[in-house]
């Protein structure tokens, strides 16, 4: 088995949606390309765009990328190991899924490196749907 994440809803609103994302590391392997946000599960199910504003957190021990899911997936962030992070866009305007390209539907995968047993990660990551 490899390593698991689940993630906790704390808002799913009309506009935004914000995610508590917790992995927990095995030793027997990483995840790879794990459906972190399913766009298409999220009010208003007409909308197909995410644009993710700000991601904050720690990873203890191994590091993670993010990808917008697309015919040639985008990773748009990298999440470092044994380091508190916080990457925030909202000044920027956030970073938009729709930046990915042919086949871009909104999905957010997750995939990490060096996962060892009993290691463990918690990040929010904040978002808007369009």
């Amino acid at each position: 088995m490899a390593a698991t994440f689940t993630s906790t809803v704390l808002e799913d609103g009309p506009r935004n949606l914000i995610l508590l994302v917790n992995i927990v590391g095995d030793g027997a392997g990483e995840i790879t390309n794990g459906l972190l946000v399913d766009r298409s599960t999220f009010v208003p199910l007409d909308g197909t765009k995410t644009r993710v504003d700000k991601i904050e957190g720690n990873l203890d021990g191994f590091s993670a990328s993010l990808s917008f899911d697309a015919a040639a997936d985008l990773i748009f962030v990298g999440l470092p190991a044994d380091d508190l992070f916080c990457h925030d866009w909202r000044e920027e305007g956030g970073i938009s899924s729709n930046k990915a390209g042919a086949g871009a539907n909104g999905d957010i995968l997750l995939t990490t490196v060096g996962t060892a047993a009993g290691e463990r990660g918690t990040f929010t990551i904040w978002m808007r749907k369009h």
